[in-house]
């Protein structure tokens, strides 16, 4: 019986320390009284307005939270929801729409009863069993394998030589068949599928500098100017990667970040060979 309460004291005694540290973490939306204006709509009193904000909500999320908008991928906000089930606890904008205040509440508790960071989400579960909160028996591959809100690399690069950049890392550690998380990756040729071949695109690289590229001599096709490329297709550092031309969360055939219709996508880059 000895024997079996040392774990668990040990246990018990590493989830207090836990919760210490994360105790005296600076909480990050304490906010003063005279940021309320930042966010809420004010009447001429100077007191919050219920239910009316001073922007939309994602705005208002940007001002401090724009790498989460600018890296990696997040799930859609400002958006209609489809096919899912929203709870009563997650609610939705004045217009019916999905936004960061649908998942999360920013004046909840830092921490959660347990002493981890609570995220402020709504509710204690986290990665895919928060997802079924809305989702269950509804998510359908990448959506169904991410299994996380905010899809960013799960790879750290601790190299500065390393050429490739996480998002697409994370991208081959699955497609490559390897599934490796540790492997070293560095800037290359990426191959596509049978619908790329016929249109003689069966590969693509990636880890390349596009201002580099663009002015090479000797390469297949010239490249438009960066500034005149279609701002949906993603540069990272300048580079090209497998998250220029895909969205794991788009809903469009290849998870595309726009149509390819009569080569749509490829122009968007490619002006034609004029040799």
């Amino acid at each position: 019986m000895r024997r079996k309460s040392v774990p668990l004291a040990i246990l018990l005694l590493s989830g207090i320390a836990l919760a210490a540290v994360y105790s005296m973490e600076k909480e990050p939306h304490k906010f003063p009284q005279s940021k309320c204006p930042s966010c809420h709509a004010m009447d001429l009193q100077g007191r919050v307005v219920k239910g009316q904000m001073a922007a939309p909500v994602s705005l208002s999320c940007r001002e401090c939270h724009e790498d989460v908008f600018e890296e990696g991928y997040m799930h859609p906000v400002d958006v209609s929801p489809q096919n899912v089930r929203i709870p009563a606890d997650m609610p939705l904008s004045n217009y019916g729409h999905v936004t960061c205040s649908t998942c999360h509440d920013i004046h909840s508790p830092y921490l959660t009863p347990y002493g981890a960071p609570s995220r402020y989400l709504r509710r204690y579960e986290t990665g895919r069993k928060f997802c079924d909160v809305c989702h269950k028996g509804m998510m359908k591959g990448h959506k169904g394998t991410l299994g996380e809100a905010h899809f960013r690399s799960k790879y750290i690069v601790t190299s500065p030589s390393q050429e490739i950049d996480s998002t697409s890392k994370n991208c081959i550690s699955c497609h490559d068949g390897s599934f490796s998380q540790s492997a070293t990756i560095k800037a290359g040729t990426w191959t596509h599928g049978k619908d790329f071949i016929q249109h003689d695109m069966g590969s693509h690289p990636i880890g390349i500098d596009y201002e580099s590229a663009r002015v090479t001599r000797g390469r297949k096709t010239d490249l438009k100017p960066m500034g005149m490329v279609d701002r949906r297709i993603r540069f990272f550092n300048g580079k090209i990667g497998c998250g220029s031309c895909h969205d794991p969360y788009s809903s469009l055939k290849g998870k595309l970040v726009m149509s390819d219709e009569q080569s749509r996508l490829c122009l968007a880059c490619h002006m034609i060979d004029k040799r």
